[in-house]
């Protein structure tokens, strides 16, 4: 914006996406499985995804369902064989979440 020949730089804000507390709680679990020396860039990569996931789902806030979908999308196929163990010891049951596994 000029006023005259002076110039103000307006910021811009970015709204941060809200999360359910369940869906803090999953990804807190799905972090304390992952090694300490990659944790903080996972729990980035893994935010940024299920955010982006919401946000192209016309959602405001992030659930467990998509922190999910974030979850296998970025697991690595190397070990992707491993994620319905994981998700029962999470109490989850890997057969709602086959089409997500294939």
């Amino acid at each position: 914006m000029r006023l005259g020949s002076r110039s103000m730089v307006l910021p811009v804000t970015i709204a941060k996406m809200n999360w359910n507390d369940a869906a803090e709680d999953l990804l807190q679990q799905i972090l304390a499985q992952t090694p300490r020396p990659v944790r903080e860039s996972a729990e980035a990569q893994l935010r940024e995804a299920a955010e982006r996931l919401a946000d192209d789902d016309g959602k405001s806030r992030v659930g467990v369902e998509t922190v999910i979908a974030a979850w296998v999308a970025n697991t690595p196929e190397a070990v992707r064989s491993d994620l319905p163990r994981q998700m029962e010891r999470f109490g989850l049951d890997p057969a709602e979440y086959a089409h997500l596994l294939e």
